[in-house]
């Protein structure tokens, strides 16, 4: 069974988000793991006329930083941190080397499960990251929703007996007996 990595969530981001820049994907994380930054915010002045459409080299890079930054937080326990104490605590650690090798780790690592965060925290603090350095509402709900589904474990099938049908089936062919066509119905 293949165990997912960051770079596989990252992958299914970019493919919700900038399919176009997917092609640019795997170079882009190459340099990132080089030197992994901190999420920066896009700088759009006001009026600029490709405003939210900014796909080609400006959100590649951002999106590395944003689902690797989100999944070092979450391995790290961080997410619960959240609330008033968000944005000191997300400024503080923009220089800290510790925190450019959990970024790291958070691409080339397994994908964290969710432990002590609910679907709803993680949610929301995708969100709010990817809205902090300037993506769109959708673009900042289509990368948390793409995440959550990641890094939420399936639930485990209930072991149960084979459909009524397949029982048939089974049966037909090991030679039950079965009524005969001839036998009207009652």
């Amino acid at each position: 069974m293949h165990h997912r990595n960051g770079q596989d969530v990252l992958r299914d981001v970019v493919r919700s988000v900038a399919p176009a820049e997917l092609e640019k994907l795997d170079e882009t994380c190459r340099v990132y793991l080089a030197r992994p930054y901190p999420p920066q915010p896009l700088h759009r002045p006001t009026g600029d006329p490709l405003g939210d459409g900014i796909q080609t080299l400006v959100l590649l890079p951002v999106l590395v930083a944003v689902v690797s930054q989100i999944l070092a937080d979450l391995a790290s326990g961080r997410i619960r941190a959240g609330g008033g104490r968000l944005s000191r605590w997300w400024r503080r650690r923009r220089g800290s080397g510790a925190e450019a090798e959990g970024r790291r780790a958070a691409l080339t690592s397994a994908v964290p499960q969710l432990s002590d965060v609910t679907r709803q925290e993680l949610t929301e603090w995708a969100v709010a990251r990817s809205r902090a350095v300037g993506l769109s509402s959708a673009q900042a709900e289509a990368c948390a929703h793409v995440i959550v589904v990641a890094v939420v474990a399936p639930e485990a099938e209930p072991a149960s007996a084979p459909a009524p049908a397949a029982r048939t089936e089974a049966g037909d062919e090991a030679g039950e007996v079965q009524t005969s066509a001839d036998t009207p119905p009652s």
